[in-house]
């Protein structure tokens, strides 16, 4: 007797070929979507980098018109003082706020915005300082405190002015400009403000 198998043989499971064909195409989606999240995390942290970037300038502008409203007067691109509470060190000045010596909450000093480099290498770049009287925990001046020199804001271009103040000579408005080179390594932020 003879045994005849069956005409049609049924293959059950796959080939090593096919295995391997399978693995190494799930391997190549797994690269490529490994490759898109890590472009979009580097998108998100640049965008974040960004906005903060975009809120401290607003902050500082914010600063800057409070205190002019406060002062009695300013001068656009002031020649340095020895009166001035603080040292320039070589930086450029280019606001400065006299306070009115009639508000009782402020004593009579000078506020004075300038640009150049940064007293300590912890920060980048040019610096944006503030020298003048220094703010108390509750956000207001201290009357008759001691003049502070601060640091605002850094990351200013090297080559450009970074800090502008410019008044219109007909309508006496200052016209206050920032620009900061981006920690993303993309383009500067700009910011303005008019007073």
């Amino acid at each position: 007797m003879i045994k005849q198998l069956p005409e049609t043989r049924i293959e059950k499971g796959f080939t090593l070929i096919e295995l391997l064909l399978s693995l190494s195409l799930g391997s190549m989606l797994f690269v490529v979507l490994l490759q898109l999240i890590g472009a979009d995390l580097r998108l998100g942290n640049s965008m974040a980098s960004r906005l903060r970037e975009s809120a401290q300038q607003r902050q500082t502008l914010e600063l800057i018109r409070g205190e002019l409203a406060m002062g009695s007067g300013w001068t656009v691109d002031p020649t340095p003082s020895h009166q001035w509470s603080c040292g320039m060190a070589g930086r450029q000045p280019v606001l400065a706020i006299g306070l009115d010596s009639s508000n009782t909450e402020v004593s009579s000093q000078t506020i004075v915005y300038s640009v150049g480099a940064a007293p300590s290498p912890i920060w980048r770049g040019q610096v944006l300082m503030r020298c003048g009287p220094a703010y108390g925990l509750d956000g207001v001046i201290r009357p008759g405190g001691k003049a502070q020199n601060r640091v605002l804001i850094d990351g200013l271009p090297k080559d450009g002015p970074g800090f502008q103040a410019r008044q219109d000579p007909q309508s006496k408005v200052l016209h206050l400009a920032l620009e900061q080179e981006s920690l993303a390594g993309s383009s500067g932020l700009r910011s303005a403000a008019v007073f």
